[in-house]
């Protein structure tokens, strides 16, 4: 078990795809140049980054890497690991050929399937690459606050996911990307700024299951921040104004594409907002997993907020984060009540690296949270335990500290979401 720090980088980006805007962090490591960090091995015809990166084989990915000289917009596709090639086609716009160089071309120029001439400012590139390896590139000279620079997806094939990654390179996190919609990228200038939203769809029922055509409404909560969290990284309610600015709800690919639902009515109560939005005017499909609420409270200010929903009753989420459930005790010998800190889930890092777990979140059925701190990170193959009652932290046993039982002992539903409300994991247990 181990405390992770956050990036040094005092420059961070906005990412913009259509209504969907995130704000992330440069990678950098050990003031590498990124030729070094990218380190392409001629030899094996793949990127060999010293730390692993590529959370899923069958991705594509880009992010601002930070090194001693500048900084650079790095695209990598495919993996080592990955079991079949693909395709990616983009079109570029807003990078400057007079303050800016490709530094890294991951095939040798004597490919015809990489960097096409540029044409009127803006440049074509088609990367293609075999099972087993990777391909992509590297711009140098990126970061001018004046520029804006443009990516847009004209073929993405044979990947499963198209990711923008944020934060260092060993704990990354990766913003997903909705396909065949163009990408916008700009510095913070220290401006620039995107909140995260506390928000539950349907509040009271888990899961969000519901019918996308249907001409019925849902309703969104946007809550308070989750104890302990920084206040600066997110909106309250009350900061939320729907009158005045717009507060927009749907599916990923819907707002990703410019588009989304504004509220039919709203009000508020106990603190929280309630936001109440048509069925249909979200554009859900029975394969969506996620809703979005996306808005602005300023000037210079956005916020975004996402849960999981099941459109149809059809489970669609899906998350390559390793985290099981290993152990469980509802009910401990002598009575849950009397035994709050006997009262315990046991959790465990499945994976092959460190997963970090800054603002995840346990949830039951009922909306009672748990918040891990900031920096707990549960290395690959490690356990804990997350104990209802009260007791000694260390680096294996957690206390929730709540004067009453948290698990039903006929069943319940233990969810885990990260930081952003998407969920991570959901382990039903049924009736002992």
């Amino acid at each position: 078990m181990a405390l992770s720090g956050s990036t040094s980088s005092e420059q961070s980006y906005i990412v913009r795809q259509g209504k969907l805007r995130w704000e992330v962090d440069p990678l950098s490591y050990n003031d590498e140049t990124v030729e070094a960090f990218y380190n392409y091995q001629s030899s094996s015809g793949t990127a060999n980054p010293p730390v692993d990166i590529v959370k899923e084989p069958a991705a594509s990915q880009m992010f601002i890497y930070e090194g001693p000289v500048g900084s650079s917009l790095v695209f990598l596709h495919g993996s080592s690991q990955a079991e079949s090639g693909g395709t990616a086609f983009f079109k570029l716009s807003g990078l400057s050929r007079s303050k800016g160089e490709w530094a890294v071309r991951d095939d040798t120029m004597g490919f015809d399937d990489d960097f096409e001439k540029w044409e009127g400012g803006n440049a074509k590139v088609k990367w293609e690459w075999s099972a087993g390896h990777t391909d992509g590139g590297a711009f140098w000279g990126v970061g001018d606050s004046s520029s804006t620079i443009k990516v847009t997806p004209k073929t993405l094939r044979g990947v499963d996911a198209w990711r923008f990654l944020s934060g260092e390179p060993s704990n990354t996190r990766g913003f997903e990307l909705a396909d065949q919609k163009p990408v916008s990228i700009r510095p913070a200038d220290g401006k620039r700024q995107v909140k995260r939203a506390n928000i539950k769809i349907m509040p009271g029922t888990n899961p969000n299951e519901f019918d996308p055509y249907a001409k019925d409404r849902i309703l969104v909560a946007i809550r308070s921040p989750p104890k302990n969290a920084d206040a600066s990284e997110w909106v309250t309610p009350s900061d939320v104004d729907p009158g005045n600015f717009s507060v927009n709800f749907g599916s990923r690919s819907y707002l990703a594409g410019g588009n989304g639902a504004s509220p039919q009515k709203y009000f508020r109560k106990d603190g929280t907002l309630f936001l109440e939005y048509k069925t249909k005017t979200a554009n859900f499909t029975l394969d969506s997993a996620d809703g979005f609420l996306v808005g602005k409270t300023g000037s210079y200010t956005w916020f975004r907020g996402s849960d999981t929903v099941q459109p149809g009753g059809f489970n669609n989420a899906e998350t390559d984060v390793p985290l099981v459930v290993t152990d469980l005790n509802a009910n401990p010998e002598g009575g849950d009540k009397a035994n709050l800190a006997k009262e315990y889930v046991e959790f465990k890092n499945d994976g092959q690296t460190a997963l970090d777990l800054t603002g995840h979140t346990v949830v039951d059925t009922e909306g009672w949270e748990f918040h891990l701190p900031d920096g707990f990170t549960l290395q690959a193959g490690e356990k804990f335990r997350l104990h209802t009652g009260d007791g000694q932290w260390d680096e294996n046993d957690l206390y929730w500290d709540v004067t009453h039982p948290v698990w039903d002992n006929d069943g319940d539903t233990i969810t885990v979401t990260d930081e952003s409300g998407t969920t991570v994991l959901r382990h039903r247990y049924p009736a002992q």
